[in-house]
């Protein structure tokens, strides 16, 4: 026969729930800095993407030797290249899921949907075949984080300049 009586082996309900409470808080913690992480990479990811489409669009210009524009949709988050004849030259590219176009309030004169254009205000961005620009601002924001980031064109160049801050 075997007794009863002894010593038992295993956990307690005490030890279970403080085991369980670790790893829950382990894990929400893990997961919050993963969700800040994932937005601040979508972020960077839309402003790498609209900076290469306007990159893009100043090299049509020159190798065509006709302007082209990049036109913003602000409302609707999305972005497109287009010829001196209003022709499509690419697809329509949209902002990743929670970034938007964003006014910084920097006391910028034309800045109220996140778009700063120095000529004409019809939310495009122009690119000459000398290779100059008309020159402005697009800022983009994070809506859960607040996070910005900021590409600048300089007219006289037509260099395109992505920085992670309102600038």
């Amino acid at each position: 026969m075997i007794s009863t009586t002894g010593n038992s082996s295993g956990f307690s309900l005490l030890e279970l729930i403080v085991v369980i409470g670790i790893i829950l808080s382990v894990t929400v913690m893990s997961s919050l800095y993963f969700k800040n992480h994932f937005s601040g990479t979508l972020l960077k990811a839309s402003a790498q993407e609209i900076t290469s489409t306007l990159i893009w669009a100043r090299r049509l210009a020159i190798t065509k030797r006709k302007p082209h524009r990049v036109t913003f949709h602000p409302q609707k988050k999305k972005y497109w290249i287009e010829d001196i004849e209003n022709m499509k030259v690419e697809g329509v590219n949209y902002l990743k899921e929670g970034i938007n176009f964003a006014n910084p309030e920097l006391g910028k004169w034309g800045e109220k949907n996140g778009l700063v254009e120095a000529g004409i205000q019809d939310n495009a961005f122009f690119f000459y075949p000398q290779g100059t620009a008309e020159g402005g601002s697009i800022y983009l924001q994070d809506g859960g984080n607040k996070k910005w980031y900021t590409i600048t064109i300089t007219p006289s160049t037509g260099v395109v300049n992505i920085y992670p801050e309102k600038h």
